[in-house]
């Protein structure tokens, strides 16, 4: 269908979103995604998703008058870009013919992009359909791309570490066999984040070094970069000499990235030695890729190098922190901002393009112990969910003037991993592992995180289950047997029989957990750490043929929980040999510090399910019945003969510390395990 422009009407579009194409490598995790966006199209066309498509139906022609362009003539190359001269999205119309025209972002523009956990900007489209990145920092926790300063630069580094030479001006030199070091910089940190997992994203597009000459007096030269900036502000992205094209087809680069170039920045907004609000303005200086001249008179270039030996210095173009850009001395230390080009065929997953909201390429994988981290309090003193200035009292359950969020347990900030716990009415601890939705109880000793089982998602991948019985993999009882007071036991007889329960709950984890493999063929057990569940069964008191046991102490008499394992004896692993699987159940002590208290309701913390099920806990044996905590259909926490067998059966497992996730974490967006 050819496209038609049409300068005054703007529709709402909305676009379904489907996953990438095999051939750029990508599952998305979530499908039936909708993005919106004000796009300047014709009512009845559908776009197909790819940033290319995009861009090129909401794009105006950069040679006639606009809504953001007042001359008849178009944009003016000579002045920087305003809302009278360039802001949006244009089509340069020397392309207008070729299989994919060119398209760029111009001036102060909604132009950000998050992939491969990194954000960027948008700069254009490519000859091939490509599109154009500049490196612009790492999202914000909340998904955000507003970095400015140095947030927006992978270091800094000088752009060779010799400049007495017009060689030095090339990202590459001595017949480009030798590395400039800026190269050098940008090729190592592609290779530590790029390389690999997100490489088969990109396209060898042409990162231009164009030293060609526009004029020389003897030794010293000015070079075309510089001739179009300065004297004719005649942009061009044609690069004029074969030998000046950099790719990784041609033996040039290792690998497919590197700098923007000084065409690149007037087609943006900017101009030589004028400033300019647009989006290449990070209030940092950082270099572009071209050369400006080899010159014998460094004073007028501002240059930061002390001392300088020589009479001769070779000079690059870089954008200076107040939106003009220059050239410098390849000597001085500048920002680095890498760029990359994207497929034709790559598309988003979400977003419209701003800050708040970036063209989402690949869902952002964060590690999520630091994510629980960044949204934890200290649990000792008041905050915004605890009125108390002594922090919360275990005595009452959770609310919001008593916990409700990620709290730090205070006794162990001064350990190698801090404990984070969820308390309360918390709707952020939802995720997705194993094809199963858990809730999230805490961070481990190591590191890792605690989860517990929750059902299984709904077929767009959202955990909305709440309560009932789909929060739980059945019913059991805890043991068969109950006359006893080793029957409080998760194993008993010197730990060589499995409880009741345990048998049904290593039962299902061999079927769901262990046998299940994931994309690439791996067990899911290999994302759980063998760590311990703590099934307490010390002795704080005895009446009699009565026996009470440390937890119902902590959290009967005292309500004071503790995440401590009192007996090693009581710590079951696989190492050990106590466990068969790394799967167990939650502590009454986990339940307290969630929001639960004996014997009081409380239908608002994110245990609460409207049934009851048990905990690992012992609590008592009354010479006639062993009894183990759980946690009743009122949400509050208590006691139950084992052998009760309409107790439900939530498994807890233990995620390894190097998790990472995407999502964030709701019921209609929880956590995706990487």
């Amino acid at each position: 269908m050819k496209r038609a422009k049409n300068k005054n009407m703007v529709v709402l579009v909305v676009i379904v979103i489907v996953t990438l194409t095999s051939s750029i490598g990508y599952s998305a995790l979530q499908s039936n995604l909708k993005v919106t966006a004000d796009l300047n199209v014709l009512k009845d066309y559908v776009p197909d998703g790819t940033l290319y498509d995009v861009m090129h139906h909401i794009s105006e022609m950069d040679n006639v008058s606009s809504k953001y362009v007042s001359s008849p003539s178009g944009i003016d190359f000579s002045e920087v870009s305003s809302d009278t001269n360039g802001k949006g999205v244009y089509e340069l119309n020397t392309t207008k013919d070729e299989k994919y025209p060119i398209h760029y972002y111009r001036g102060e523009v909604d132009n950000n992009v998050i992939f491969a956990n990194f954000c960027w900007k948008i700069i254009r489209t490519t000859e091939t359909g490509g599109i154009k990145l500049i490196y612009n920092g790492e999202p914000s926790d909340d998904g955000k791309c507003d970095n400015i300063g140095t947030s927006t630069q992978i270091g800094t580094s000088s752009y060779n570490e010799k400049y007495d030479e017009a060689k030095y001006v090339g990202y590459k030199y001595d017949n480009d066999e030798v590395d400039s070091t800026i190269k050098i910089k940008i090729d190592e940190w592609y290779k530590n984040n790029i390389e690999g997992k997100y490489s088969n994203y990109l396209e060898d597009t042409v990162f231009c070094n164009d030293r060609s000459i526009s004029g020389q007096q003897g030794v010293f030269r000015f070079y075309e970069p510089r001739q179009r900036s300065y004297v004719s502000n005649i942009p061009t992205l044609e690069c004029i000499q074969e030998s000046d094209k950099f790719t990784v087809s041609n033996g040039k680069l290792k690998y497919p990235v590197g700098l923007i170039t000084s065409d690149e920045t007037i087609y943006a907004g900017g101009i030589y030695g004028k400033l300019s609000k647009f989006y290449l303005k990070n209030n940092e200086n950082y270099w572009m890729m071209s050369p400006s001249n080899f010159d014998d008179n460094p004073s007028s270039l501002q240059h930061t190098t002390d001392e300088l030996d020589g009479d001769c210095y070779a000079e690059i173009m870089y954008v200076r922190s107040d939106g003009r850009f220059w050239d410098l001395i390849v000597l001085d230390s500048l920002g680095i901002r890498p760029v990359l080009s994207l497929k034709h065929e790559t598309k988003y997953l979400s977003g419209n393009g701003s800050k708040e909201t970036p063209l989402l390429i690949t869902p952002i994988t964060k590690s999520l112990y630091n994510v629980i981290k960044s949204k934890s309090v200290f649990d000792n003193v008041k905050s915004e969910y605890v009125s108390s200035d002594t922090g919360i009292d275990f005595s009452k359950i959770s609310s919001d003037t008593n916990g409700k969020g990620v709290y730090e347990l205070h006794t162990t900030k001064d350990d190698e991993h801090p404990i984070y716990y969820y308390r309360g009415a918390v709707t952020d601890n939802n995720i997705i592992f194993a094809d199963f939705c858990w809730k999230i109880i805490r961070t481990t000793e190591t590191g890792g995180i605690k989860l517990i089982y929750n059902g299984e998602p709904s077929s767009d991948n959202k955990c909305i289950n709440t309560i009932g019985e789909n929060t739980q993999i059945g019913q059991s009882a805890y043991n068969e047997n109950y006359d006893e007071s080793k029957y409080v036991g998760y194993k008993y007889d010197n730990d060589e029989v499995d409880s009741t329960i345990k048998t049904k709950i290593e039962s299902w984890y061999k079927t769901n957990i262990d046998e299940k493999k994931d994309a690439s063929g791996k067990s899911y057990t290999t994302y759980i750490e063998d760590l311990e569940f703590c099934n307490d069964k010390s002795i704080s008191s005895t009446s009699g043929s009565n026996i009470y046991y440390g937890p119902r102490y902590r959290n009967y008499e005292q309500k004071k929980p503790s995440l401590e394992c009192p007996q090693d004896k009581d710590k079951s692993t696989v190492s050990n040999k106590k466990l068969t699987y790394p799967v167990g159940l939650i502590t009454a002590d986990e339940v307290v510090y969630a929001g639960g208290v004996y014997a009081t309701s409380n239908n608002t913390y994110y245990l609460y399910t409207d049934q009851w099920y048990w905990t690992i806990s012992p609590f008592y044996f009354d010479s006639s019945y062993a009894y183990v905590w759980h946690v009743p259909s009122t949400g509050s926490i208590s006691c139950g003969r084992v052998y009760s067998d309409g107790g439900g059966v939530r498994p807890v497992v233990n995620l390894s510390s190097n998790i990472k996730v995407t999502g964030g974490g709701t019921s209609n967006n929880p956590y995706m395990v990487q």
